[in-house]
Protein backbone atom coordinates (compact mmCIF):
# COMPACT_ATOMS: atom_id res chain seq x y z
CA UNK A 1 0.00 0.00 0.00
CA UNK A 2 2.88 2.29 0.88
CA UNK A 3 4.54 1.68 -2.48
CA UNK A 4 1.23 2.41 -4.23
CA UNK A 5 1.10 5.80 -2.52
CA UNK A 6 4.68 6.49 -3.61
CA UNK A 7 3.85 5.58 -7.17
CA UNK A 8 0.71 7.73 -7.18
CA UNK A 9 2.60 10.74 -5.84
CA UNK A 10 5.36 10.11 -8.34
CA UNK A 11 2.89 10.03 -11.22
CA UNK A 12 1.40 13.33 -10.08
CA UNK A 13 4.82 14.93 -9.88
CA UNK A 14 5.85 13.44 -13.22
CA UNK A 15 2.68 14.71 -14.87
CA UNK A 16 3.35 18.26 -13.82
CA UNK A 17 7.05 17.87 -14.56
CA UNK A 18 6.37 17.02 -18.17
CA UNK A 19 4.66 20.34 -18.65
CA UNK A 20 6.73 22.56 -16.37
CA UNK A 21 10.05 20.75 -15.92
CA UNK A 22 9.45 19.93 -12.22
CA UNK A 23 11.40 17.95 -9.66
CA UNK A 24 11.02 14.47 -8.22
CA UNK A 25 12.89 12.52 -5.55
CA UNK A 26 13.29 8.77 -5.91
CA UNK A 27 14.67 5.94 -3.83
CA UNK A 28 15.82 2.82 -5.64
CA UNK A 29 12.64 0.91 -4.76
CA UNK A 30 10.47 3.82 -5.85
CA UNK A 31 12.36 4.04 -9.14
CA UNK A 32 11.77 0.34 -9.86
CA UNK A 33 8.07 0.52 -8.94
CA UNK A 34 7.60 3.69 -10.98
CA UNK A 35 9.29 2.07 -13.96
CA UNK A 36 6.88 -0.87 -13.80
CA UNK A 37 4.02 1.63 -13.69
CA UNK A 38 5.24 4.00 -16.41
CA UNK A 39 6.88 1.87 -19.08
CA UNK A 40 4.73 1.12 -22.10
CA UNK A 41 6.36 -2.26 -22.80
CA UNK A 42 5.58 -3.42 -19.26
CA UNK A 43 1.98 -2.27 -19.59
CA UNK A 44 1.67 -4.11 -22.91
CA UNK A 45 3.20 -7.29 -21.48
CA UNK A 46 0.66 -7.33 -18.65
CA UNK A 47 -2.09 -8.05 -21.18
CA UNK A 48 -0.70 -11.57 -21.73
CA UNK A 49 -1.92 -12.95 -18.36
CA UNK A 50 -5.30 -11.30 -18.92
CA UNK A 51 -5.56 -12.90 -22.36
CA UNK A 52 -4.64 -16.29 -20.91
CA UNK A 53 -7.18 -15.86 -18.09
CA UNK A 54 -9.83 -15.03 -20.65
CA UNK A 55 -8.97 -18.24 -22.51
CA UNK A 56 -9.51 -20.16 -19.28
CA UNK A 57 -12.96 -18.60 -18.93
CA UNK A 58 -13.70 -19.44 -22.55
CA UNK A 59 -12.85 -23.11 -21.92
CA UNK A 60 -15.41 -23.23 -19.11
CA UNK A 61 -18.04 -21.99 -21.55
CA UNK A 62 -17.86 -25.33 -23.40
CA UNK A 63 -20.32 -26.72 -20.85
CA UNK A 64 -22.92 -24.09 -21.77
CA UNK A 65 -25.52 -25.46 -24.22
CA UNK A 66 -25.28 -24.33 -27.81
CA UNK A 67 -28.64 -22.76 -28.73
CA UNK A 68 -29.12 -21.32 -32.19
CA UNK A 69 -31.98 -19.97 -34.28
CA UNK A 70 -31.94 -21.04 -37.91
CA UNK A 71 -33.99 -20.12 -40.94
CA UNK A 72 -34.20 -21.79 -44.32
CA UNK A 73 -36.29 -20.28 -47.12
CA UNK A 74 -36.40 -22.24 -50.36
CA UNK A 75 -38.42 -21.44 -53.51
CA UNK A 76 -38.82 -23.99 -56.30
CA UNK A 77 -39.65 -22.36 -59.69
CA UNK A 78 -40.00 -25.85 -61.11
CA UNK A 79 -41.04 -28.71 -58.88
CA UNK A 80 -39.17 -31.95 -59.04
CA UNK A 81 -41.23 -34.83 -60.46
CA UNK A 82 -41.53 -38.06 -58.59
CA UNK A 83 -42.29 -41.52 -59.95
CA UNK A 84 -45.77 -42.87 -59.18
CA UNK A 85 -46.13 -46.60 -59.93
CA UNK A 86 -49.05 -48.24 -61.67
CA UNK A 87 -51.99 -48.93 -59.43
CA UNK A 88 -51.29 -46.10 -57.01
CA UNK A 89 -54.38 -43.95 -56.61
CA UNK A 90 -56.13 -45.85 -59.39
CA UNK A 91 -53.48 -45.11 -62.04
CA UNK A 92 -53.53 -47.58 -64.92
CA UNK A 93 -49.98 -46.65 -65.97
CA UNK A 94 -46.95 -45.41 -64.03
CA UNK A 95 -46.39 -41.64 -64.28
CA UNK A 96 -44.06 -38.81 -63.28
CA UNK A 97 -45.98 -36.28 -61.21
CA UNK A 98 -44.63 -32.97 -59.82
CA UNK A 99 -45.83 -32.69 -56.23
CA UNK A 100 -45.01 -30.26 -53.42
CA UNK A 101 -45.05 -26.56 -52.56
CA UNK A 102 -43.00 -23.98 -54.39
CA UNK A 103 -42.20 -22.18 -51.13
CA UNK A 104 -40.66 -24.37 -48.45
CA UNK A 105 -39.63 -22.29 -45.41
CA UNK A 106 -38.45 -23.70 -42.09
CA UNK A 107 -37.64 -21.63 -38.99
CA UNK A 108 -36.21 -23.54 -36.04
CA UNK A 109 -34.69 -23.26 -32.57
CA UNK A 110 -31.96 -25.87 -32.13
CA UNK A 111 -30.18 -27.10 -29.01
CA UNK A 112 -26.96 -29.04 -28.58
CA UNK A 113 -25.81 -29.82 -25.02
CA UNK A 114 -22.68 -31.77 -24.15
CA UNK A 115 -23.53 -34.24 -21.40
CA UNK A 116 -20.18 -35.97 -20.96
CA UNK A 117 -16.87 -35.10 -22.57
CA UNK A 118 -13.76 -35.64 -20.40
CA UNK A 119 -11.57 -33.37 -22.50
CA UNK A 120 -13.51 -30.22 -21.55
CA UNK A 121 -12.54 -30.38 -17.87
CA UNK A 122 -8.92 -30.95 -18.89
CA UNK A 123 -9.08 -28.01 -21.32
CA UNK A 124 -10.17 -25.80 -18.42
CA UNK A 125 -7.19 -26.97 -16.37
CA UNK A 126 -4.82 -26.44 -19.31
CA UNK A 127 -6.10 -22.91 -19.84
CA UNK A 128 -5.78 -22.13 -16.12
CA UNK A 129 -2.23 -23.51 -16.13
CA UNK A 130 -1.37 -21.34 -19.15
CA UNK A 131 -2.71 -18.31 -17.30
CA UNK A 132 -0.41 -19.05 -14.34
CA UNK A 133 2.50 -19.56 -16.72
CA UNK A 134 1.85 -16.18 -18.35
CA UNK A 135 1.81 -14.58 -14.90
CA UNK A 136 5.22 -16.06 -14.19
CA UNK A 137 6.51 -14.86 -17.56
CA UNK A 138 5.16 -11.43 -16.72
CA UNK A 139 6.96 -11.59 -13.39
CA UNK A 140 10.14 -12.60 -15.24
CA UNK A 141 9.76 -9.58 -17.50
CA UNK A 142 9.16 -7.32 -14.48
CA UNK A 143 12.33 -8.67 -12.85
CA UNK A 144 14.34 -7.90 -15.98
CA UNK A 145 12.98 -4.36 -16.09
CA UNK A 146 13.70 -3.86 -12.39
CA UNK A 147 17.23 -5.16 -12.93
CA UNK A 148 17.75 -2.64 -15.73
CA UNK A 149 16.42 0.19 -13.57
CA UNK A 150 18.49 -0.91 -10.57
CA UNK A 151 21.59 -1.00 -12.77
CA UNK A 152 20.81 2.47 -14.13
CA UNK A 153 20.12 3.85 -10.63
CA UNK A 154 23.33 2.44 -9.18
CA UNK A 155 25.27 3.65 -12.20
CA UNK A 156 24.09 7.18 -11.43
CA UNK A 157 25.38 6.79 -7.87
CA UNK A 158 28.69 5.51 -9.21
CA UNK A 159 29.03 8.36 -11.71
CA UNK A 160 28.07 10.75 -8.93
CA UNK A 161 30.93 9.43 -6.81
CA UNK A 162 33.35 9.65 -9.73
CA UNK A 163 32.28 13.22 -10.38
CA UNK A 164 32.75 14.17 -6.72
CA UNK A 165 36.24 12.65 -6.75
CA UNK A 166 37.06 14.48 -10.00
CA UNK A 167 35.92 17.76 -8.44
CA UNK A 168 38.12 17.07 -5.40
CA UNK A 169 41.02 16.34 -7.72
CA UNK A 170 40.37 19.57 -9.63
CA UNK A 171 40.43 21.47 -6.35
CA UNK A 172 43.73 19.86 -5.39
CA UNK A 173 45.38 20.87 -8.63
CA UNK A 174 43.90 24.32 -8.24
CA UNK A 175 45.57 24.57 -4.85
CA UNK A 176 48.86 23.40 -6.41
CA UNK A 177 48.53 26.00 -9.11
CA UNK A 178 47.79 28.83 -6.68
CA UNK A 179 50.75 27.90 -4.47
CA UNK A 180 52.99 27.59 -7.56
CA UNK A 181 51.77 30.96 -8.78
CA UNK A 182 52.81 32.55 -5.49
CA UNK A 183 56.16 30.79 -5.52
CA UNK A 184 57.04 31.77 -9.08
CA UNK A 185 56.27 35.38 -8.27
CA UNK A 186 58.60 35.16 -5.27
CA UNK A 187 61.23 33.52 -7.42
CA UNK A 188 61.27 30.32 -5.37
CA UNK A 189 60.03 28.11 -8.23
CA UNK A 190 61.25 27.78 -11.74
CA UNK A 191 58.78 28.77 -14.45
CA UNK A 192 58.68 25.29 -15.99
CA UNK A 193 57.34 23.80 -12.72
CA UNK A 194 54.77 26.57 -12.60
CA UNK A 195 53.67 25.80 -16.17
CA UNK A 196 53.47 22.12 -15.27
CA UNK A 197 51.22 22.95 -12.31
CA UNK A 198 49.03 25.09 -14.57
CA UNK A 199 48.76 22.31 -17.18
CA UNK A 200 47.86 19.77 -14.49
CA UNK A 201 45.13 22.09 -13.24
CA UNK A 202 43.71 22.57 -16.73
CA UNK A 203 43.73 18.78 -17.32
CA UNK A 204 41.97 18.25 -13.98
CA UNK A 205 39.24 20.66 -15.05
CA UNK A 206 38.77 18.69 -18.27
CA UNK A 207 38.51 15.42 -16.33
CA UNK A 208 35.95 16.97 -13.99
CA UNK A 209 33.93 18.14 -17.00
CA UNK A 210 34.04 14.64 -18.50
CA UNK A 211 32.90 13.15 -15.19
CA UNK A 212 30.00 15.63 -15.11
CA UNK A 213 29.04 14.65 -18.65
CA UNK A 214 29.14 10.95 -17.76
CA UNK A 215 26.98 11.66 -14.73
CA UNK A 216 24.44 13.54 -16.85
CA UNK A 217 24.33 10.70 -19.38
CA UNK A 218 23.75 8.15 -16.62
CA UNK A 219 20.90 10.29 -15.27
CA UNK A 220 19.36 10.50 -18.75
CA UNK A 221 19.59 6.72 -19.00
CA UNK A 222 17.80 6.34 -15.65
CA UNK A 223 15.02 8.69 -16.78
CA UNK A 224 14.65 6.63 -19.94
CA UNK A 225 14.49 3.35 -18.02
CA UNK A 226 11.83 4.71 -15.64
CA UNK A 227 10.09 6.69 -18.40
CA UNK A 228 10.43 10.05 -16.66
CA UNK A 229 9.91 13.22 -18.76
CA UNK A 230 13.21 14.59 -20.04
CA UNK A 231 12.89 18.02 -18.40
CA UNK A 232 12.32 16.61 -14.91
CA UNK A 233 15.02 17.20 -12.29
CA UNK A 234 15.53 13.88 -10.49
CA UNK A 235 17.07 13.66 -7.02
CA UNK A 236 18.16 10.25 -5.77
CA UNK A 237 17.37 9.81 -2.10
CA UNK A 238 19.45 6.63 -1.75
CA UNK A 239 23.22 6.70 -1.65
CA UNK A 240 25.89 4.05 -1.95
CA UNK A 241 25.98 3.85 1.82
CA UNK A 242 22.21 3.73 2.41
CA UNK A 243 21.43 0.82 4.72
CA UNK A 244 18.24 -0.05 2.86
CA UNK A 245 19.49 0.09 -0.72
CA UNK A 246 19.11 -3.41 -2.14
CA UNK A 247 19.11 -4.75 1.40
CA UNK A 248 20.72 -8.18 1.50
CA UNK A 249 18.54 -10.73 3.26
CA UNK A 250 19.00 -14.45 3.79
CA UNK A 251 17.53 -16.49 0.98
CA UNK A 252 14.12 -18.03 1.57
CA UNK A 253 14.97 -21.43 0.10
CA UNK A 254 18.40 -22.97 -0.46
CA UNK A 255 17.60 -24.04 -4.02
CA UNK A 256 16.12 -20.73 -5.14
CA UNK A 257 12.57 -22.06 -5.46
CA UNK A 258 11.37 -18.46 -5.43
CA UNK A 259 12.99 -17.90 -8.83
CA UNK A 260 10.51 -17.53 -11.66
CA UNK A 261 12.59 -19.85 -13.88
CA UNK A 262 11.88 -22.72 -11.48
CA UNK A 263 8.18 -21.92 -11.28
CA UNK A 264 7.94 -21.72 -15.07
CA UNK A 265 9.47 -25.19 -15.43
CA UNK A 266 7.06 -26.55 -12.81
CA UNK A 267 4.10 -25.07 -14.68
CA UNK A 268 5.48 -26.37 -17.98
CA UNK A 269 5.66 -29.83 -16.43
CA UNK A 270 2.04 -29.54 -15.29
CA UNK A 271 1.08 -28.50 -18.83
CA UNK A 272 2.79 -31.60 -20.26
CA UNK A 273 0.92 -33.86 -17.85
CA UNK A 274 -2.40 -32.19 -18.66
CA UNK A 275 -1.80 -32.48 -22.40
CA UNK A 276 -0.93 -36.15 -21.92
CA UNK A 277 -4.16 -36.70 -19.99
CA UNK A 278 -6.18 -34.91 -22.66
CA UNK A 279 -4.61 -36.99 -25.42
CA UNK A 280 -5.65 -40.16 -23.64
CA UNK A 281 -9.14 -38.75 -23.11
CA UNK A 282 -9.51 -38.17 -26.84
CA UNK A 283 -10.08 -41.91 -27.19
CA UNK A 284 -13.08 -41.85 -24.83
CA UNK A 285 -16.66 -41.54 -26.09
CA UNK A 286 -18.64 -38.32 -25.84
CA UNK A 287 -22.35 -37.98 -25.18
CA UNK A 288 -24.46 -35.00 -26.15
CA UNK A 289 -28.14 -34.11 -26.16
CA UNK A 290 -29.66 -32.45 -29.20
CA UNK A 291 -33.12 -31.19 -30.06
CA UNK A 292 -35.06 -28.88 -32.34
CA UNK A 293 -38.42 -27.11 -32.44
CA UNK A 294 -39.36 -25.81 -35.90
CA UNK A 295 -42.13 -24.09 -37.77
CA UNK A 296 -42.59 -24.97 -41.46
CA UNK A 297 -44.50 -23.04 -44.15
CA UNK A 298 -45.51 -24.87 -47.36
CA UNK A 299 -47.33 -22.91 -50.08
CA UNK A 300 -47.04 -21.67 -53.63
CA UNK A 301 -46.03 -18.11 -52.69
CA UNK A 302 -44.59 -16.03 -49.81
CA UNK A 303 -47.85 -15.11 -48.17
CA UNK A 304 -46.80 -16.10 -44.65
CA UNK A 305 -50.04 -14.68 -43.22
CA UNK A 306 -51.93 -17.81 -44.27
CA UNK A 307 -51.84 -19.60 -40.94
CA UNK A 308 -53.46 -22.74 -42.34
CA UNK A 309 -50.27 -23.51 -44.30
CA UNK A 310 -48.05 -23.36 -41.21
CA UNK A 311 -47.16 -26.51 -39.28
CA UNK A 312 -44.76 -27.31 -36.44
CA UNK A 313 -42.55 -30.26 -35.68
CA UNK A 314 -39.91 -31.08 -33.06
CA UNK A 315 -37.47 -33.77 -32.06
CA UNK A 316 -34.98 -34.62 -29.31
CA UNK A 317 -32.20 -37.14 -29.28
CA UNK A 318 -28.98 -38.34 -27.69
CA UNK A 319 -25.79 -38.61 -29.68
CA UNK A 320 -22.98 -41.04 -28.87
CA UNK A 321 -19.59 -40.54 -30.50
CA UNK A 322 -17.06 -43.31 -30.03
CA UNK A 323 -13.66 -42.64 -31.66
CA UNK A 324 -12.05 -45.64 -33.31
CA UNK A 325 -9.09 -44.64 -35.47
CA UNK A 326 -8.03 -41.85 -33.06
CA UNK A 327 -6.66 -44.52 -30.70
CA UNK A 328 -4.00 -45.28 -33.30
CA UNK A 329 -3.33 -41.60 -33.98
CA UNK A 330 -2.97 -40.84 -30.26
CA UNK A 331 -0.07 -43.23 -29.73
CA UNK A 332 2.49 -40.87 -31.22
CA UNK A 333 1.07 -37.89 -29.32
CA UNK A 334 1.19 -39.80 -26.03
CA UNK A 335 4.80 -40.76 -26.73
CA UNK A 336 5.70 -37.14 -27.51
CA UNK A 337 4.25 -35.79 -24.25
CA UNK A 338 5.96 -38.50 -22.24
CA UNK A 339 9.28 -37.51 -23.81
CA UNK A 340 8.57 -33.83 -23.16
CA UNK A 341 7.82 -34.67 -19.51
CA UNK A 342 11.16 -36.44 -19.13
CA UNK A 343 12.94 -33.59 -20.89
CA UNK A 344 11.33 -30.95 -18.67
CA UNK A 345 12.26 -32.95 -15.55
CA UNK A 346 15.91 -32.91 -16.59
CA UNK A 347 15.80 -29.20 -17.46
CA UNK A 348 14.18 -28.46 -14.10
CA UNK A 349 16.87 -30.32 -12.17
CA UNK A 350 19.60 -28.59 -14.17
CA UNK A 351 17.98 -25.22 -13.53
CA UNK A 352 17.92 -25.94 -9.80
CA UNK A 353 21.61 -26.86 -9.92
CA UNK A 354 22.43 -23.71 -11.91
CA UNK A 355 20.54 -21.48 -9.49
CA UNK A 356 22.14 -23.13 -6.47
CA UNK A 357 25.57 -22.43 -7.92
CA UNK A 358 24.50 -18.92 -8.92
CA UNK A 359 23.43 -18.19 -5.33
CA UNK A 360 26.70 -19.56 -3.94
CA UNK A 361 28.73 -17.56 -6.43
CA UNK A 362 26.72 -14.36 -5.85
CA UNK A 363 27.06 -14.75 -2.07
CA UNK A 364 30.82 -15.17 -2.29
CA UNK A 365 31.19 -12.24 -4.69
CA UNK A 366 29.04 -10.06 -2.45
CA UNK A 367 31.08 -10.84 0.65
CA UNK A 368 34.36 -10.35 -1.22
CA UNK A 369 33.28 -7.09 -2.83
CA UNK A 370 32.02 -5.70 0.47
CA UNK A 371 35.34 -6.54 2.14
CA UNK A 372 37.29 -5.05 -0.78
CA UNK A 373 35.21 -1.88 -0.66
CA UNK A 374 35.90 -1.38 3.05
CA UNK A 375 39.62 -1.96 2.49
CA UNK A 376 39.92 0.43 -0.45
CA UNK A 377 37.85 3.02 1.43
CA UNK A 378 40.30 2.87 4.35
CA UNK A 379 43.23 3.17 1.93
CA UNK A 380 41.55 6.13 0.26
CA UNK A 381 41.04 7.92 3.57
CA UNK A 382 44.66 7.20 4.55
CA UNK A 383 45.88 8.54 1.18
CA UNK A 384 43.94 11.76 1.76
CA UNK A 385 45.56 12.18 5.16
CA UNK A 386 49.05 11.69 3.68
CA UNK A 387 48.18 14.09 0.91
CA UNK A 388 47.03 16.83 3.32
CA UNK A 389 50.25 16.51 5.34
CA UNK A 390 52.49 16.74 2.28
CA UNK A 391 50.47 19.59 0.82
CA UNK A 392 51.29 21.60 3.91
CA UNK A 393 54.97 20.72 3.46
CA UNK A 394 54.75 21.80 -0.18
CA UNK A 395 53.22 25.11 0.87
CA UNK A 396 56.03 25.67 3.36
CA UNK A 397 58.59 24.89 0.68
CA UNK A 398 59.95 21.76 2.33
CA UNK A 399 58.60 19.47 -0.42
CA UNK A 400 59.15 19.72 -4.15
CA UNK A 401 56.29 19.81 -6.63
CA UNK A 402 57.45 16.53 -8.23
CA UNK A 403 57.37 14.79 -4.82
CA UNK A 404 53.89 16.17 -4.18
CA UNK A 405 52.78 14.82 -7.57
CA UNK A 406 53.98 11.35 -6.51
CA UNK A 407 51.76 11.60 -3.46
CA UNK A 408 48.89 12.86 -5.59
CA UNK A 409 49.41 9.94 -7.96
CA UNK A 410 49.13 7.53 -5.04
CA UNK A 411 45.97 9.30 -3.90
CA UNK A 412 44.54 9.10 -7.41
CA UNK A 413 45.29 5.36 -7.52
CA UNK A 414 43.55 4.92 -4.16
CA UNK A 415 40.57 6.89 -5.48
CA UNK A 416 40.27 4.74 -8.58
CA UNK A 417 40.59 1.53 -6.58
CA UNK A 418 37.87 2.76 -4.27
CA UNK A 419 35.58 3.65 -7.19
CA UNK A 420 36.19 0.26 -8.80
CA UNK A 421 35.44 -1.55 -5.53
CA UNK A 422 32.20 0.41 -5.11
CA UNK A 423 31.18 -0.51 -8.64
CA UNK A 424 31.94 -4.19 -8.00
CA UNK A 425 29.96 -4.06 -4.77
CA UNK A 426 26.90 -2.51 -6.42
CA UNK A 427 26.98 -5.07 -9.23
CA UNK A 428 27.32 -7.93 -6.75
CA UNK A 429 24.33 -6.60 -4.81
CA UNK A 430 22.18 -6.69 -7.94
CA UNK A 431 23.45 -10.17 -8.83
CA UNK A 432 22.77 -11.48 -5.34
CA UNK A 433 19.25 -10.04 -5.18
CA UNK A 434 18.50 -11.53 -8.59
CA UNK A 435 20.00 -14.89 -7.62
CA UNK A 436 17.73 -15.36 -4.60
CA UNK A 437 14.70 -14.04 -6.51
CA UNK A 438 13.94 -10.95 -4.41
CA UNK A 439 15.03 -8.16 -6.74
Amino acid sequence: MKNSVYIFLFMLVSGSASAQGGQVSLSLNQAMEAGLKNRFDVQAYKYNPEIATNEAKKSKMEWIPDISATGNVRYNPELQAIYVPKGFGGLTEPQLIALGARNNSVFALELNQVIWKPGIATDVKIAANNAELEKEKNRDNDDNVKEQIAGAYLNVLLRQLQYRIAVDEEQRYKDYYEVADGKVKLGSMIENDFLKAKLDYENAKVEALKSKQNYDLSMDNLKYRVNIPEGTVVTLTDSIYSSGILAVTSQLTPAGENRTEIKQYVLEQQANNLQLAKTKQNALPTVSLFGSYAGEFLYDNFNYNKSEWWSTFSYVGVKFSVPITSNFKNNNSIRSYKLKTEQTNLNLEQQRADITFEIQKATTELNNSESNMQTTKSNYNLSKTVYENQKQQYGLGSLSYSDLLDTDKALNTAEQNYVKSVYDYLVSKINYSKAIGVL
